[in-house]
């Protein structure tokens, strides 16, 4: 294959651990032996990258005040003596509600917002890199953020409720919210990253005469760190937003996240002149589905995973056969050799759906068993908050306590070990939430229909709704156990040029169960919620052994590659191997300069 140019351009800074970098000389190159020896410390961080963390939280903050408040809006009527706003009376243990279309309805339209807000940003991803640039692409993703946000709060009048003719500003602002996340999603922490201009590691002294390592990887780490934390602060604001519906209605419930959202547009505004901006570099995206759909055509659906799929699919295959007239390719064999490691490096993904319903249930079906519990005046949906709680909380036990520990004792707890025992805890969280549900319909006063909107007595189980806080806790923290070792080894094992495609294929797994929860809409109703929890717990535990059996050898390539790399070492937090490139991950062809940075580590609630 002929040399490619590694010349970067102009108006960009070379990738870190680029090979064409580190070839060179530069002011602060560290030696082999300081590369070994000498403490690692983070840069210092621009105040834009502060700046850009508060535009995500004002984001999320937005959106997360008004995700939990969907199911309530639609599954439950206006209830009965109520201000007329949606709030129940004082002291009532009636749910907020507004349309009252059931569960049913209501499951439809909030795994529709969310699989539109998960499956976008494949599409919104790829146009910020091959036309729009991610700025400019943001700020438009903010201007339909806002006009989501207007409509929102018109949909909470109470003559627009009385008449019930708010159904239509408020499908409208549910669909337009979730295509503006679509757009905001995917270039955000790259915009982030793309601040941290430092690419290189570089010796310096400090003020105390101490000589270390200014190193990129350290600072990317405590960038992201604080991006992550105020993502999942912005994600409290439901908590405000769910007492705003339980005593005062819906227009203060969707006031609260139009009044987070003003200060983007001025955020955005100052922002602008002081960011560091690349141009839309080009996309390989394009070029990925026509190599899938070149092994499709060739190979048929039966060969997927087999061995020499991805090779028809290969220029000099395709020329070998004669077919170049019929598959016209814009790519090289190395390329396509990148696209089907991708995929096998992220074919642990594929096992993600199931921890993501067992963490909070089959599409609302949570939500819909808390309208069955003692709520003694918490809103009911403010109890899925103990899921950002304890991420919040358990990370640093982990990071800190657990690993640290699990080194100084010799005891190799590998990337695979960790995800397996995340996937183990989700499936306990379903085990609880099928055993909550199930004594919930024993003491129901409607039986075995306690969700749909039940008048009997008090209309709830004398069982106390704070009970739910322990699958959503164990939810929380299995997430901890899978996403952070997943995206190591996506990221260590996937080409760099096709870091872009993990972030899309890691999205599109979220999007996966909301598919299988809005497919699964009919059924996630009563009576039948005990089995949509216990039958999905139940996959789950299947899959979790299946899981560990498949994917085992990982961790012991992951430890021959450590002990072979120590450059590449993989701290606590499983960030090392992820910006820089290894024996695993090298390829020919180099990413375009706007996806040199791209998402890393990020959660499902980004």
């Amino acid at each position: 294959m002929e040399k490619m140019d590694h010349t970067p351009p102009s108006d960009s800074h070379p990738p870190y651990l680029d090979p064409y970098v580190m070839e060179e000389d530069y002011d602060g190159k560290p030696t082999e032996e300081e590369m070994k020896t000498l403490r690692r410390v983070p840069g210092s961080i621009p105040l834009v990258a502060y700046l850009i963390c508060i535009v995500e939280f004002c984001e999320r903050a937005s959106y997360y005040g008004v995700q939990p408040l969907l199911t309530n809006y639609v599954n439950r009527p206006l209830p009965a003596g109520g201000n007329g706003y949606g709030a129940p009376p004082e002291g009532d243990q009636q749910t907020a509600g507004a349309l009252g279309l059931g569960t049913v309805a209501a499951n439809a339209v909030g795994n529709s917002f969310s699989l539109l807000a998960y499956s976008l940003p494949l599409f919104f991803g790829w146009l910020a890199d091959a036309k729009t640039g991610r700025f400019k692409l943001i700020c438009w993703g903010v201007l339909v953020f806002g006009v989501a946000h207007v409509l929102l709060v018109s949909a909470g009048s109470k003559d627009l409720l009385a008449s019930g003719n708010a159904k239509v500003p408020f499908f409208l602002s549910v669909y337009t919210l979730s295509f503006g996340a679509g757009m905001f999603k995917p270039n955000v922490s790259p915009l982030l990253l793309d601040q941290v201009t430092t690419t290189v590691p570089k010796v310096i002294t400090m003020a105390s005469g101490e000589r270390v390592i200014e190193d990129p990887e350290s600072t990317t780490e405590r960038v992201m760190l604080w991006f992550y934390l105020l993502i999942n602060i912005g994600g409290f604001m439901g908590v405000a937003t769910s007492y705003a519906e339980k005593y005062v209605g819906w227009w203060l419930a969707f006031l609260i996240p139009l009044i987070l959202y003003v200060p983007l547009p001025l955020l955005l505004w100052f922002l602008y002149k002081r960011l560091v901006l690349h141009p839309p570099g080009g996309s390989n995206l394009g070029n990925v589905f026509c190599v899938l759909g070149v092994a499709l055509r060739r190979a048929g659906l039966k060969k997927i995973g087999r061995k020499g799929f991805w090779d028809l699919a290969k220029p000099s295959s395709i020329a070998a056969a004669g077919l170049e007239s019929k598959y016209k390719t814009t790519w090289n064999d190395e390329f396509v050799e990148d696209v089907r490691r991708t995929f096998q490096a992220t074919g642990i993904f594929c096992f993600f759906p199931i921890q993501q319903m067992n963490d909070a249930g089959i599409g609302s079906s949570a939500s819909f068993l808390s309208t069955m519990l003692r709520t003694d005046g918490v809103p009911n949906d403010v109890v899925q908050n103990f899921n950002s709680l304890c991420i919040i909380a358990m990370a640093p036990v982990l990071n800190y306590g657990l690993y640290p520990l699990l080194r100084r004792g010799n005891i190799q707890y590998g990337p695979i070990a960790r995800i397996t025992t995340g996937l183990a805890l989700s499936t306990l969280g379903g085990v609880a939430y099928t055993v909550l549900n199930a004594y919930a319909y024993k003491l129901s006063p409607c039986g075995n229909y306690g969700s749909s909107d039940c008048k009997i007595g008090s209309g709830v189980a004398d069982i106390s709704i704070w009970w739910m806080a322990i699958p959503y806790a164990i939810g929380g923290i299995s997430e901890l156990f899978i996403n952070v070792p997943a995206y190591g080894i996506a990221y260590s094992r996937a080409p760099v040029n096709m870091r872009g495609l993990v972030s899309a294929i890691n999205l599109f797994s979220t999007a996966v169960s909301y598919i299988i929860g809005l497919a699964a809409s009919s059924v996630i109703t009563d009576p039948y919620l005990t089995w949509d929890f216990g039958g999905v717990a139940i996959a789950g535990g299947v899959l979790t052994v299946i899981f560990y059996f498949t994917f085992r050898h990982i961790d012991d390539e992951e430890y021959v590659l450590t002990a072979k790399q120590e450059e590449y070492e993989m701290d606590a937090t499983g960030t090392r191997t992820i910006v820089g490139e290894n024996v695993l991950n090298k390829s020919a062809n180099r990413p375009a300069p706007i996806a040199d940075n791209e998402e890393m580590m990020i959660s499902q609630k980004q």
